[in-house]
């Protein structure tokens, strides 16, 4: 089972991640109104933790994607993203967006490419150039297992 995760900074506080799982696949951005990376991370972390599901967001100007996570075997895991249109002014329930992918994986492997990804941005780009791209926020590599 493949698993690529590529996360692109691709211009000023806007950024492209690119989910491959399985044969499916999903592009989707974010703009710097969220800290996308850093949830992202946060909530592979707390998966990998024991948490059974979470959520991770990447506002859009004004959608949103929604990363959905749950753990479905001790190892496994549903990742399920959500994209809606229009978010701007509030949070709609899920059955309201679009599901644009809907996949198993092994949990550690998932895990794995999250962090290959982030730990891909940190090297083209540095904290400094981070920060100068992404605008609001600080790079963030949360996971640690």
């Amino acid at each position: 089972m493949a698993i690529v995760i590529e996360y692109n900074l691709t211009g000023s506080g806007w950024a492209e991640c690119i989910v491959e799982i399985n044969d499916r696949q999903a592009r989707i951005t974010a703009s710097y109104l969220s800290d996308a990376l850093a949830d992202l991370l946060y909530a592979v972390e707390c998966v990998v933790r024991g948490i059974e599901d979470t959520t991770a967001s990447f506002i859009e100007e004004p959608g949103e994607y929604r990363w959905q996570f749950q753990r479905v075997l001790p190892d496994r895991l549903s990742v399920k993203i959500i994209e809606f249109s229009d978010a701007w002014q509030h949070r709609p329930p899920d059955e309201e967006g679009e599901l644009i992918l809907d996949v198993e994986s092994r949990l550690r492997s998932f895990a794995g490419a999250v962090l290959s990804a982030s730990q891909q941005v940190l090297a083209t780009h540095g904290c400094d150039g981070y920060r100068e791209r992404w605008v609001r926020h600080d790079f963030h590599n949360r996971v640690t297992s």
